[in-house]
């Protein structure tokens, strides 16, 4: 068989067996091509693997008490979180529930997705904790979830109408910690994140400077000497969504009705 390219000076000929190598090859440069471009919604490849993992929708739920959701996730801004006792924010937040619609690039043309704002680009785009993501990092386990990651999103949401931001009301003191919805900026030099309310606790990550962050409980615990005003402050503030903490002396705002000390 000969094989004849527009810019070849002279004809190729391959043998049957190359000629099968060269179309499998041309076939993998393909799929390879078109797997850059897939969704983030990672569509599970067979039943054992479905069995063990969650939807995005799952997870959400399981995170914030097992709320109920009879809609997909882009059906979520009105028919599921307002149910739930969730509020729409003005704008995005570390912490926050996100809502895609259909139409938001990554999302599933088919279903949506929701997720929690892991952090916040500069350039508006975001990167999402969330279950059944198909482009980011490494797989980790949460709430018996198996197939939760961390995925930045590649478009901005800045002036978005097919994405939405969402966080629960609350009320109340559950083991000391006091469960209350409100809003702080990091420091200009970023913050670190860490497990629990005192610098012993090990740094689970860090956001960068000058961002909102969306918290929903605080509590006292180890004191910190407040980066602007160089007193101590103990108060410690849990992102939305996680149990995930941030000391107050290193963020600008005060969670609503707390003292820097006990």
């Amino acid at each position: 068989m000969t094989i004849t390219t527009p810019h070849a000076k002279a004809k190729v000929s391959l043998k049957p067996q190359k000629l099968v190598s060269k179309i499998a090859g041309l076939v993998l440069a393909t799929i390879s091509a078109t797997s850059a471009a897939l969704p983030t919604f990672l569509m599970l490849s067979d039943t054992a693997s479905a069995a063990n993992s969650c939807q995005c929708t799952d997870y959400v739920s399981r995170k914030f008490g097992n709320f109920r959701y009879p809609a997909h996730a882009g059906d979520w801004d009105t028919n599921v979180l307002p149910q739930a006792g969730f509020s729409r924010l003005p704008g995005v937040q570390v912490g926050a529930v996100v809502v895609m619609e259909r139409s938001f690039p990554g999302s599933n043309s088919q279903f949506g997705h929701v997720g929690i704002v892991e952090s916040i680009l500069p350039d508006g785009r975001i990167n999402v904790r969330g279950a059944n993501q198909f482009v980011g990092g490494g797989l980790f386990t949460e709430v018996n979830c198996l197939n939760v990651r961390v995925t930045t999103f590649r478009t901005s949401v800045t002036g978005r109408n097919d994405v939405s931001f969402w966080r629960r009301g609350g009320g109340g003191v559950i083991d000391g910690v006091r469960q209350v919805n409100f809003s702080a900026r990091t420091a200009p030099g970023g913050v670190n994140v860490r497990s629990g309310p005192s610098t012993s606790h090990s740094i689970v990550r860090t956001i960068g400077g000058n961002q909102t962050v969306y918290f929903d409980a605080w509590t006292y615990g180890q004191a910190v000497n407040d980066i602007w005003l160089g007193q101590p402050d103990a108060r410690w503030y849990r992102i939305g969504g996680t149990n995930q903490w941030i000391a107050s002396a290193v963020v600008w705002g005060n969670a609503p009705d707390s003292r820097p000390m006990p």
